[in-house]
This record gives structure tokens, C-alpha cells and sequence, in this order.
């Protein structure tokens, strides 16, 4: 990864990583018993660094994936511009991880943001 602009790393479950990826839980198992997915504790529950499992899917299932959007895509659920996402991003107020030249930001926290701006026009 180039740059990342993003908040603090936590673990992850087999199935939340199943969840990133948009695989089986049994095909994370294969990736972590590959050693494509580095197991970080053993009998941990949360056992998968989410750095390295969002990693995997940068590189391996972005395409077309709905964990990820795009800066088109993130503009268009925050009814902005992507000048205006991308500024975002340079101020921190925007979480964003940049991969081979392209902005990748997670679809949860581009929604949570959207509804916090959302909220704020209904008061």
C-alpha cells in the first residue's frame, strides 16, 4: 500500500474477514493455512490482523467487491463531488487507503459519515 489515511487496526474473526474478502469462512481458512493471511494469535478469537486481511483484499478481490468503494463511488453516497472526497481524506476527516494509485475507502464508514451529514441537515 502507497499511503493510508485511516484509523487504528483491530482484529478481525474468520468471519468478519469472510465478510471483507466476500468468501466462505472456509476460504479464509485456506488463505490463513497458505500463509496468504497470517494468523496473529493462537486460539484468539479475533486471530487475523484486519490490516492484513483488508490487504488481501485490495490485491485479490477489489473488483466489483461492496466492502470497498471507489472515490466515484464514496462521492456518490456522500452527495459530493470526488474533490471534495478527496479533500476529505486530506484533512482526516475521511478514512481512506490508497493502492496501487487508487483511493479504497470502506463502505461502512463512508455510510456512517453520510448519515452523521444526513442528521445534521434534519436538526
Amino acid at each position: 500500500m502507497d499511503e493510508n489515511h485511516e484509523l487504528p487496526i483491530l482484529g478481525v474473526s474468520g468471519k468478519e474477514a469472510a465478510n471483507i474478502l466476500g468468501i466462505r469462512e472456509l476460504s479464509v481458512a485456506r488463505l490463513v493455512s497458505q500463509g496468504v493471511i497470517p494468523k496473529t494469535a493462537k486460539h484468539a478469537r479475533f486471530a487475523l490482523d484486519r490490516s492484513d486481511v483488508e490487504r488481501v483484499a485490495l490485491e485479490r478481490y477489489q473488483a466489483g467487491h461492496r466492502y470497498w468503494l471507489s472515490t466515484r463511488e464514496a462521492a456518490e453516497v456522500l452527495g459530493v463531488g470526488t474533490t471534495r472526497v478527496l479533500q476529505l481524506v486530506d484533512r482526516g476527516f475521511l478514512p481512506a487507503v490508497k493502492h496501487e494509485g487508487r483511493w479504497n475507502f470502506r463502505r461502512h464508514q463512508v455510510e456512517v459519515i453520510a448519515n452523521a451529514r444526513e442528521s445534521r441537515k434534519l436538526r
